[in-house]
């Protein structure tokens, strides 16, 4: 197979993912990730197919209104690199924060590495403390 027909195959997963990510997570993760997936996110926490799935899906019940908007989408061979933003309304628990309602923005890189045109490993650099800031600050709105 060509190296570009395999670029497109593998950016062409990628859109499936975002469409996946674009409705709360719906679907089939096995029609964009084979099932020894692993992902890596920060350095530190390692997830496999049924953690990612678990972890998409809680952050949907917690997060609405998401807005993802992808800045840089590259691929080479069997590797892509995606950096992107979220935005969304914190309407559900996330690690404990209760729901406050407040909307939250954060960047992440994902590198993404593919096999048979399907994502086998990930690692997600993602701001975090940025995103967990914006859950604990305190709202000056009320004294």
């Amino acid at each position: 197979m060509l190296k570009s027909m395999v670029t497109s195959q593998n950016l062409a997963t990628l859109q499936r993912w975002i469409a996946m990510a674009d409705t709360g997570f719906a679907g089939d993760f096995l029609e964009v990730f084979t099932i020894d997936y692993a992902g890596h996110i920060a350095g530190r926490v390692h997830l496999d197919l049924e953690g990612l799935r678990q972890t998409e899906l809680g952050f949907a019940l917690a997060f609405t209104e998401t807005v993802r908007t992808v800045h840089e989408l590259l691929a080479f061979e069997d590797r892509a690199l995606m950096r992107i933003t979220t935005a969304a309304r914190h309407t559900g628990t996330f690690r404990g924060i209760a729901a406050m309602g407040r909307p939250i923005c954060f960047t992440a890189l994902v590198l993404y590495r593919f096999r048979d045109g399907r994502i086998c490993e990930s690692w997600t650099e993602l701001d975090l403390a940025g995103l967990l800031a914006q859950l604990t600050v305190a709202d000056d709105s009320k004294t």
